[in-house]
């Protein structure tokens, strides 16, 4: 099953994307930078195992388009949540961001199913 597959390659994606995060932060690098490298970096990965393994697409530019703009929106929506999050209730920037995450993935799906990977 699609969703399935979405749920175990997204786990995999989401740890990634987290440890690159955390480790940015570790380093004392400001959240929201560390949140959009780690969302750089995660792009190209991503990109790939969605694609194979959850899409069963061999990919094109335009569905590589597709998905920058796709990750340029879940950056977004993340940054303004992880900021809400950190200001109105004063949790770290890892608690913080982890909260974020059932948001971003709930989004991820709907974009990548419904628009990136429509025609697949």
């Amino acid at each position: 099953d699609q969703r399935l597959r979405f749920i175990g390659v997204g786990m995999v994606n989401t740890i990634v994307g987290y440890a690159i995060y955390a480790v940015l932060i570790w380093l004392n690098i400001p959240y929201l930078v560390a949140l959009l490298l780690g969302t750089i970096m995660g792009v190209v990965f991503n990109y790939f195992s969605n694609g194979r393994f959850v899409f069963r697409s061999e990919g094109s530019s335009a569905i590589f388009i597709k998905y920058v703009v796709t990750y340029g929106v879940i950056y977004l929506v993340n940054a303004t949540l992880l900021t809400v999050i950190i200001k109105a209730f004063q949790v770290g920037l890892y608690f913080g961001q982890g909260l974020c995450v059932p948001a971003s993935v709930l989004l991820s799906w709907v974009l990548m199913k419904y628009w990136v990977y429509e025609n697949e």
